[in-house]
């Protein structure tokens, strides 16, 4: 950023030009710094977001099979009561 100022501008500025020039040129490179970090950190948050989504989506998938295999087995269950029942009552 700093570099794009004509060499005039930092001249105008007098004594303090060549000071000024070298404390924009540390903030520019400060402002990089923290945009490449923060990128850094945006790409770390979608990665966990799309771990969390399939943990989500395990564990969904997960309930819904334990839940299938629970009725599945309590329904086998109770027609075996009911049909042991109504062969003793015969």
């Amino acid at each position: 950023m700093s570099h794009q100022f004509p060499t005039e501008y930092w001249d105008s500025l007098g004594p303090n030009g060549p000071f000024l020039c070298e404390i924009l040129h540390s903030q520019t490179q400060l402002v990089q710094q923290l945009q490449e970090a923060n990128n850094a950190l945006e790409t770390c948050i979608v990665d966990a977001q799309d771990v969390v989504s399939n943990v989500a989506v395990k564990a969904v998938v997960q309930a819904i099979l334990t839940n299938i295999l629970t009725r599945g087995h309590s329904s086998r269950s109770t027609k075996a009561v009911e049909s042991e029942s109504f062969d003793r009552s015969c």
